[in-house]
């Protein structure tokens, strides 16, 4: 997995997000650490956070996914009246 695709990509999104006004919590340098999530504690690459709205973001690149953590994301936010799941695919530049 190409980790400098990954963090531009969060990097990218997080910016992006803030730039919309929400609060930021990203799993890259520069932000604070979002919590973990679900019994196992998985951190997502972002949450973000606007009055009650909340996204819980994961950026993978192909072979990367853990179908595990995604599956606590997307119950995490089922059980959220005004939460979001997002999984992000991004492919490293040729």
């Amino acid at each position: 997995m190409s980790k400098g695709t990954h963090d531009r990509k969060v990097r990218q999104l997080a910016n992006e997000l803030k730039r919309q006004g929400y609060k930021v919590e990203a799993d890259i340098d520069g932000f604070e650490t979002p919590d973990g999530i679900g019994k196992r504690g998985h951190t997502p690459d972002i949450l973000a956070t606007k009055g009650k709205a909340v996204k819980i973001i994961e950026v993978d690149t192909p072979g990367t996914e853990d179908q595990e953590q995604l599956a606590s994301f997307r119950r995490s936010a089922a059980q959220r009246k005004n939460a979001d799941f997002e999984h992000v695919m991004t492919k490293p530049r040729k």
